[in-house]
């Protein structure tokens, strides 16, 4: 199995969050879809992703045969992550954890919250137990090189409790094309195999 590099880590970790952060702006499908992009994918297959990195690719190439494909992934995103729970599949874990699970869970994130001095982005005002602020404080236990911090930080407390869950909810959302269900099992294969 090849291990990554903390460098790596942090590519693929920062690459899926602004992903998952957002609706993709034009010029971030455009660079999905340029031709040099091609080495990223390259680089999933070489690192063991070559099932996602494949799948990722023919999603690219579907959604470029829409007339408006980022207004088609706009809308994907909307119905994937931002509708009311029954028909989305919310990015939060409160969505999926069992109330004292999820206080145990919070309290946690209140304290890498405050450890790290990370504060909420107010514009978009999202809560703390949102998957991109889960995916900021792992960021930053890989950048001080917590390996052993980081491995149960995904493990047993704080990522892998509720995104399973998650993944199969997105699958289940009405949504026209395949990337975001793609990215978030790319994301927790990434967490399973090459973060711990």
């Amino acid at each position: 199995m090849i291990v990554l590099e903390k460098d790596e880590k942090l590519l693929i970790l920062n690459w899926l969050r602004n992903l998952l952060a957002r609706e993709l702006s034009d010029e971030q499908l455009q660079t999905l879809q340029a031709v040099e992009f091609s080495q990223f994918f390259a680089f999933l297959v070489e690192i063991g992703f070559e099932k996602q990195s494949s799948a990722l690719q023919q999603e690219l190439q579907k959604i470029a045969l829409f007339q408006h494909p980022r207004l088609e992934l706009a809308a994907d995103f909307t119905q994937c992550f931002l509708l009311e729970g029954k028909v989305s599949a919310l990015p939060y874990a409160s969505a999926y954890l069992d109330e004292q699970s999820l206080k145990q869970n919070l309290a946690k994130m209140d304290h890498y919250l405050e450890r790290f001095q990370l504060q909420i982005n107010r514009q978009t005002n999202e809560p703390s137990d949102h998957l991109v602020v889960y995916l900021e404080v792992l960021i930053k236990l890989i950048e001080q090189n917590n390996a052993t911090e980081a491995k149960a930080f995904i493990q047993q407390q704080q990522l892998l409790t509720w995104l399973p869950q998650f993944a199969k909810k997105t699958e289940k959302t009405n949504i026209r094309t395949h990337f975001y269900p793609i990215l978030v099992r790319l994301l927790i294969s990434v967490l399973q195999n090459k973060c711990t």
